[in-house]
């Protein structure tokens, strides 16, 4: 169950992913490297709309990361620059209701931008071909900054080993959706607050 160091914990969160344990899961699929956690046994559809995994049709309203096809460059050259020196530097920091505030540090080959960079990119990449001029890490920081701060009902869901995750639908501002990985998975260690990896995948819950 995640903990919550400066927030109390959310109630339910259990029952949440008892209700996932019980009813059996989904098998996290996408194309992770061998570092990124597997989680088996765990379903945010117990407590959600039913299930569109394997679709790529993303209704407004149901709780999409939307991004937009063109804008600014995130997260920027001067924040980048900070990791050529400092691993432990923010990229971005989130307040999220489950487990308070959670940083994205640069990071390195296990977490964080660096871990994203190295093992992501071209999974990025392919979500926004041919969806406007933004840059992979732009698609990223839009898809991660909704998953944990507007997440869907019944999100995060405990992924074991003081992990958690959220998972979101990803389209962009014209209503069009990557296909084929139309939703993003995000891990985040709830004992040391960090999002440890951030990937597109085909399947809508964890």
């Amino acid at each position: 169950m995640p903990t919550r160091r400066n927030r109390p914990v959310v109630t339910g969160l259990v029952a949440v992913v008892a209700a996932g344990l019980v009813a059996g899961g989904l098998l996290l699929s996408a194309r992770h490297g061998t570092d990124d956690p597997v989680l088996t046994g765990h379903s945010g559809a117990a407590t959600t709309a039913p299930s569109t995994a394997g679709s790529n049709s993303v209704a407004p309203g149901d709780g999409a990361a939307v991004i937009a096809r063109t804008g600014p460059d995130l997260p920027g050259a001067s924040v980048l620059a900070a990791c050529d020196s400092n691993s432990r530097a923010a990229v971005e920091r989130y307040d999220t209701a489950a487990l308070g505030d959670v940083v994205l540090q640069c990071g390195n080959a296990s977490q964080g931008y660096e871990h994203i960079r190295q093992r992501h990119t071209a999974d990025w990449q392919d979500v926004v071909r041919g969806h406007g001029s933004r840059d992979w890490d732009d698609a990223m920081l839009t898809a991660v900054q909704t998953a944990l701060t507007t997440p869907r009902a019944g999100y995060p869901v405990d992924a074991g080993d003081g992990k958690v995750c959220y998972a979101a639908p990803v389209r962009f501002d014209d209503g069009s959706a990557p296909a084929p990985d139309g939703f993003v998975k995000v891990i985040v260690s709830a004992t040391t607050d960090r999002v440890i990896t951030a990937y597109p995948t085909r399947t809508d819950d964890c």
